[in-house]
Parts: C-alpha cells; structure tokens; sequence
C-alpha cells in the first residue's frame, strides 16, 4: 500500500531540509538534549479533504504542518530560531517537486516562539505550513 499524499508531502518536507544541512526528525515526542541542537522537528498537524469535482472523484487536501526548530544559544536564542527557519523556509519554497505537488500553495502561515522561562538559552520556533493537493478520492496516495 502506497503512503499517502500527508505522508508523502512530509516525507518530501523533511528530506528537503536534512538536503539543506538541518538535523531532521519526523514527529519526534521526546525532550532534545543540548548535544543534538539544533534541530529541525517535522510534525503532522491536520488535513481537510473537500471534493471539487462533480462526479466525486478528486478532492482537494489542505495539509498542515508544522516544523519545529529547537535552539540553544548563549545569547540570542531568538535570532538562532528565526535564522534557521528562514534557511528552513528558503529550501522549502526552492524545492520543485513540493511546487509541483501543491501546485505552489505552500505557504507559511505562522510562528510562534515556545520558551521555557527557567532556560532562556534554549527556544523552538514553531512554523506553520499549509499545502494544498489534489488527490483521487477514493485513493489518497494519488496526486491529481
């Protein structure tokens, strides 16, 4: 059984970014430690499935995600975040195949900075992207 079009365009996400050079995990629960920062953590958020054709047969998926990028700096753990997503950001919009798989949708839609109080030297920076696909129906490993 082929993966789904969610998983396929996460795979692509992540595969992009370890292109890029970043550390990359996929949907990984566990605490980073000091030694692996930074890392780029890829997650699965939601997916709605609308039809768009009359007979039924193709429906629109709008997939988000979200990229996670933990950091840890002595100093401007902000700027550390914010200077890796935008590499993030950059390999993402270049790559031709997530372009071509959501007919350029692919957009950041937000950010927010997660950070412990008690550890200012560490931080995640939490984008959110949307892609939309169009996929078979009744067969949600097939782009349309």
């Amino acid at each position: 059984m082929s993966a789904s079009v969610v998983e396929q365009i996460l795979a692509r996400v992540a595969a992009c970014l370890a292109a890029a050079g970043l550390s990359v995990f996929r949907g990984r629960v566990d605490a980073f430690e000091d030694d692996e920062l930074p890392a780029v953590n890829v997650k699965r958020v939601a997916s709605s499935f609308t039809v768009t054709d009359v007979a039924g047969e193709v429906s629109q998926a709008e997939i988000e995600f979200e990229v996670e990028f933990h950091v840890a700096a002595l100093a401007g753990v902000e700027t550390s975040a914010d200077a890796l997503h935008q590499a993030a950001h950059l390999a993402l919009m270049d790559d031709a195949t997530l372009a071509a798989w959501g007919k350029s949708s692919l957009r950041c839609v937000d950010t927010a900075l997660d950070q412990d109080r008690a550890d200012q030297a560490a931080a995640c920076l939490v984008a959110r992207y949307r892609i939309d696909a169009w996929v078979l129906q009744r067969d949600l490993s097939t782009f349309q």
